[in-house]
């Protein structure tokens, strides 16, 4: 079996047994990178007519969200699908191979001043097919929505081997169903991507962020304000980690001014982060314009460091806010938080990679994604952080609240408040550890009969044989 998917993709395709490749204890016997869509359409009716399971995996960070098969499996890296395939400029539109990293994409679009408003942890390895396929967006997302709201088309291939392709370079295209964004956050389970055409935007001119140290009495009505504020922020989060769980000291340094940030994924940030996320609700995008007798706003000296709750047993929550735009616009915005009274700092860029990296699964013993209205965020947020060795961060303008734990944190009082979920939610790692507290099976999801029964139904028809993963969250 091994040697025939390797005669497939020849020697260049032999990839190796990474860490991330890996599932719990599970690992695939063989590990296959195709370099076109015509090899991985040659691997999966080769495989299917095997009957023998596949993952596919970009960096393979995510990996952790599917419940690894009960059959000897192996695993499709895409990571050689990564040529650019088709770019417009001036119609801001671009087709790339699902193996090309978000890090590439960004420097691309750079040179014609154009981006991604994405933000995913570790832009330098995230696949712009796992993203699609995982539908991530980081904390942008509250100004500038999910992948599925960019994605115009992929290229797809089945998982007996037949490619088909969904969508259009337009954003107006009704031929047929939007299979593309049915795949766009199905995770790999129902198909392979294998390109995919996506809407960017042009830059903006200036970014900046700035954060402060709240209470957690403060935090639902400061949030609850801040959406009220006549404010165009790219996202609102809010963040409470325990001391050592970011960096070794828990403390950022703010150096005398944010840096002009050179990553391309960083330098064209628009969203309010709060590092311990609250109360979320929905912007708009209208274009914020201030009033034009309004001088550029020349912020203060900081001070030394920004520090967050370093004791054990108390996070404190704190809010991180990023701003893009006109630099009149967004010197107008912070203006208007310290008019209001927030001691509104600069960050710096280092702080905003480690906020930005913390979502990655596999650094957390247990870490998962809760879904729940934005008015229930807060207090959420707060219930959470009560338990030992757990820390949370929420993206408050969606109503999203990622918690973590680390190994001292694998307590029955954790497994015991994730069984009392009412809420839907992903276990984006750990799920091992919560099988074997949980007699070999998950907690319960509240998932409606009827949505289970069609997610059963779409993983039928288009999987019949069990070829793909299945998703946690079934």
């Amino acid at each position: 079996m091994q040697e025939g998917l390797y005669a497939i993709v020849g020697s260049d395709g032999r990839g190796a047994l990474e860490a991330n490749y890996r599932l719990d204890d599970a690992a695939p016997f063989a590990v296959v990178a195709p370099a076109s869509e015509s090899e991985v359409c040659a691997l999966l009716e080769y495989t299917h007519a095997m009957r023998t399971p596949c993952l596919v995996a970009g960096s393979g960070a995510y990996l952790t969200h599917l419940i690894p098969p009960e059959r000897a499996w192996w695993l499709l890296s895409a990571r050689r699908l990564s040529r650019v395939v088709d770019y417009s400029p001036q119609d801001l539109v671009l087709t790339v191979g699902a193996g090309m990293t978000l890090h590439a994409v960004q420097e691309l679009l750079r040179e014609h001043r154009q981006y991604l408003p994405w933000n995913p942890a570790l832009p330098q390895q995230a696949t712009i097919g796992g993203i699609v396929s995982s539908n991530r967006a980081g904390s942008w997302r509250y100004r500038f929505g999910t992948p599925r709201d960019r994605l115009l088309a992929v290229r797809a291939v089945t998982p007996d081997g037949v490619a088909f392709k969904s969508g259009a370079k337009v954003v107006k295209s009704v031929a047929g169903y939007d299979l593309h964004r049915l795949l766009c956050g199905a995770w790999g389970t129902l198909a392979v991507i294998t390109e995919i055409t996506l809407k960017v935007q042009p830059t903006s001119q200036h970014f900046e962020a700035v954060g402060w140290q709240t209470s957690w009495d403060a935090l639902e009505p400061t949030l609850a304000e801040l959406m009220q504020m006549p404010l165009q922020p790219d996202g609102i989060s809010v963040l409470a980690f325990r001391g050592g769980n970011l960096n070794k000291r828990a403390v950022w340094s703010a150096e005398a001014q944010l840096p002009p940030i050179a990553e391309a994924s960083l330098q064209h940030s628009r969203a309010i982060s709060v590092c311990y996320m609250g109360n979320a609700v929905h912007a708009s995008a209208t274009v914020l314009t201030p009033p034009p007798t309004l001088a550029p706003l020349t912020l203060p000296e900081p001070q030394t460091e920004l520090r967050l709750q370093t004791e054990q047993d108390a996070p404190v929550p704190y809010l991180l806010l990023e701003f893009s735009g006109s630099p009149e616009g967004v010197a107008w915005q912070i203006a208007q938080l310290r008019e209001r009274g927030y001691p509104a700092e600069p960050v710096p860029e280092t702080m905003l990679h480690q906020v930005r990296d913390w979502l990655t699964p596999r650094r957390h013993a247990l870490l998962l994604q809760i879904l729940l209205r934005p008015s229930e965020v807060a207090d959420a947020m707060a219930r959470w952080s009560e338990l030992r060795g757990v820390s949370a961060l929420a993206h408050a303008g969606n109503g999203v609240l990622y918690v973590a734990a680390d190994e001292s944190g694998l307590t029955d009082a954790l497994l015991q408040r994730v069984r009392a979920l009412t809420a839907k939610y992903r276990v984006l790692s750990g799920a091992g550890w919560l099988r074997e507290q949980s007699g070999g099976e998950l907690p319960k999801l509240a998932l409606s009969d009827g949505e289970r029964r069609l997610m059963q139904r779409l993983k039928a028809a288009l999987d019949e044989r069990g070829i793909l993963p299945d998703l946690i969250s079934r």
